[in-house]
């Protein structure tokens, strides 16, 4: 018999694989995989070299491949029933201050500040409690909404970079963002994006000075000293004003748009001297910052003319100098960012800034009706915070990207301020392999925040998946189901086995479900899977589709996706780290060994009836605090690794099935739990290598069947 197994890279499918080529030595398996979410290529590496396995990536979406995959083969069992990228900078405003951070630097200084839960499903979780505020889209523009959440997942896969003049991103293929509609769409469709160009802005609270604090400089009447290099004469004490307003603080604006933008800060090692140095071709501009330095500090400074034009530089020798533009603006050039102050200072001061920074970094284009400023850089950061300082100005301004000559030379953004848009927009869309954390935001009142360069609108994905992203698993559950039997239909392929759920039963007080039960799905995953056994059911009714359905209790053993309750909970015990339990623990399901669900599929493969349905169940009822403590038991861990963790909405409270009808074709369970349950600790803790790549953090991009555990 040669099979197609959809979905067989995942949990139940590769242990399904394994046991179909082990116990029928003529059968052929062909696995269909998308690879997203828990589909593992490690589950089945053993196996590439075996003749009678082969391996076809792909979407059961699609029709195309579906039918060319579905066609010479006997049989078809379908198993197949994600956020933002660690460096990516977002707006945020906390009490009264803005600035541009990246969301990686957001998780960890909060934190540091409130303590990381890990939620029910290893999601790990910051609450803020604190008057913190990201960017979100409202009413046509961006307004401060409060951050309640901040989150993240280890996730190992692809991810796309969108770049358009309206901004650029780079997120999980499947998280969602809104296009020029204003519709919620998946990144990888690659749509025109939605950004944030106006920004209600409060200027009743914004100033006009500032207080300049330097790491380890305390201050003396009102000016903050350090020393110059002893070099061969006496030091004397070098200052900057503290407390800067009016012309003084235009002044230092000036200067620091201008380091920004051509400008450099080293330590020169041969005489233990601090130098900053402006470049800039305009000499008369030289000499006019020059004269502004004067204004707030006291740091020497010198002119070098040079031939070659744009040679010319303007140098300060200082250490406090140094400090002063390293604190506020950064070091090196792809590091480069706007001070953070700046953001909540008048209008007046915003301006001084940019229009030295346009003057140092940029060039007019002059056209036949309208002039357009436009500088580059290579720092994301910097370009994120331009972009958000020509927002609260009200200057509109466009995008563009190129990448370096060489691998050496990193990719530099353009920004342009324009008086009109040209409609037309390119979409550069590229994808990269990634392994680190993704994270999101969850906002107060919203479900989207601003992120990336040019203010990208993406959705807020933290809560349960299939409760925010419920189209996911309608297109694997249901689309997806009704593309295999459109293939089976049309190529009549004489069997066609479709794995469900017990989920679909909802939760159950008493006693034990039967296939005959109406259906009564608790949240949008079981629905979504429910939505999919009755398309297969109608298929046989109306198209006599030779469909067969197997709905089994919760399985454990090896290869499972350690996000589920068993994995997670053993090698969260196995590293001495907290196993979070969902509310009083008393939530009871019928526990089934992976193996004795594969032979029960495998059986009604070749023997059930067709337009039938079986229930698998492992016929041992367990709560989750009992097998909580039979797990660190077995692991030799203490019960103070339990952490109870706030209940998930829609978590049903028992689940069981009759499994009559199947023991009737001559099935039975041939593994006891408890000896189930320590061979599949004994095989966690035996197969480090497998999971540890999985877990180095804690999680992938969750992208379907998330639900924390059943």
């Amino acid at each position: 018999m040669k099979l197609l197994v959809t979905g067989g890279s995942g949990f139940i499918g590769s242990n399904f694989i394994r046991h179909v080529l082990a116990t029928h030595a003529d059968d052929r398996v062909v696995n269909l995989d998308k690879l997203t979410y828990a589909g593992n290529p490690a589950n089945l590496a053993d196996l590439e070299r075996d003749p009678r396995y082969a391996f076809v990536r792909g979407d059961i979406c699609d029709p195309t491949l579906v039918r060319d995959a579905v066609r010479g083969v006997d049989a078809v069992v379908n198993f197949a029933a994600e956020s933002v990228v660690a460096d990516t900078f977002v707006p945020i405003h906390w009490g009264h201050g803005i600035k541009i951070a990246s969301i990686e630097e957001l998780f960890e200084t909060y934190g540091a500040k409130r303590g990381v839960l890990i939620d029910g499903s290893g999601i790990e979780v910051v609450e803020p409690n604190l008057p913190l505020f990201a960017l979100a889209f409202r009413n046509g523009m961006g307004q401060w909404k409060q951050i309640t959440h901040i989150t993240r997942h280890r996730y190992t896969g692809r991810v796309v970079t969108l770049r358009q003049k309206w901004g650029g991103v780079t997120v999980t293929p499947n998280h969602s963002v809104y296009d020029a509609d204003g519709q919620l769409v998946a990144a990888e469709t690659n749509p025109e994006l939605l950004a944030v160009r106006k920004i209600n802005v409060d200027r009743s609270r914004h100033r006009d000075d500032v207080e300049i604090c330097l790491p380890s400089i305390k201050s003396v009447d009102g000016r903050l000293y350090t020393r110059t290099a002893k070099g061969g004469g006496r030091p004397r004490e070098v200052y900057v004003q503290q407390s800067l307003k009016g012309e003084a603080l235009l002044a230092l604006l000036r200067v620091l748009g201008a380091y920004v933008a051509e400008g450099n800060a080293l330590f020169n090692r041969a005489n233990g001297s601090w130098q900053v140095c402006i470049a800039n071709q305009d000499l008369e501009f030289l000499h006019e910052l020059r004269n502004d330095a004067e204004l707030f500090t006291n740091s020497s400074s010198s002119i070098t003319l040079r031939e070659r034009p744009g040679a010319h530089q303007l140098t300060f020798s200082s250490h406090v100098f140094f400090l002063l533009v390293t604190t506020l603006c950064g070091s090196h050039s792809y590091r480069k960012r706007v001070p953070d102050f700046l953001y909540t200072l008048l209008d007046e001061y915003k301006v001084a800034f940019l229009d030295s920074y346009m003057r140092g970094d940029g060039n007019v284009l002059q056209w036949k009706t309208v002039a357009t400023r436009r500088a580059i850089t290579t720092s994301e950061r910097l370009s994120a915070g331009l972009g958000l300082l020509l927002s609260m100005l009200g200057l509109d301004y466009t995008l563009g990207y190129s990448e370096g000559a060489n691998e050496r030379q990193r990719p530099k953004v353009e920004i342009r301020e324009v008086a009109n848009y040209d409609t037309r927009t390119s979409r550069a869309y590229s994808e990269q392999e990634y392994d680190g954390y993704v994270y999101d935001l969850t906002v107060d009142d919203a479900h989207n925040f601003a992120a990336g360069i040019g203010n990208i609108v993406v959705h807020n994905t933290h809560v349960d998946r299939s409760l925010s992203d419920a189209d996911a698993f309608l297109r694997a559950d249901v689309f997806g189901v009704f593309t295999l039997l459109e293939a089976v239909k049309e190529l009549k392929i004489p069997r066609f086995v479709h794995i469900g759920t017990d989920e679909v039963y909802g939760s159950v007080e008493r006693g034990s479900s039967r296939e005959s039960d109406p259906l009564r799905p608790s949240n949008p995953y079981s629905a979504s899977k429910a939505g999919g056994d009755l398309l297969a059911l109608a298929y046989w009714h109306t198209h006599r589709v030779p469909v067969l359905i197997t709905r089994s209790s919760n399985n454990f053993g090896p290869y499972q996706y350690p996000e589920k309750v068993v994995p997670l909970f053993v090698t969260n015990a196995l590293d001495d780290k907290p196993l979070p339990l969902y509310g009083d623990g008393k939530n009871v399901r019928d526990w089934l060994y992976v193996l004795d669900n594969c032979a029960g599929i495998d059986l009604v493969l070749r023997k059930g009836g067709e337009g039938e349905v079986y229930n698998i169940g492992g016929g041992h009822e367990v709560e989750n605090i009992v097998l909580t403590r039979q797990i660190l038991q077995l692991t030799g861990k203490p019960e103070t690794l339990i952490q109870p963790v706030k209940d998930r909405p829609g978590h049903d409270r028992r689940y069981s099935v009759d499994s009559k009808k199947v023991r009737q074709l001559g099935w039975t369970p041939r593994h006891r739990f408890g000896d189930a349950l320590g061979a599949t600790v004994a095989w966690y803790r035996e197969h480090e290598s497998w999971w540890r790549p999985l877990k180095s953090g804690e999680f992938r991009e969750y992208y379907d069947k998330q639900y924390g555990y059943r």
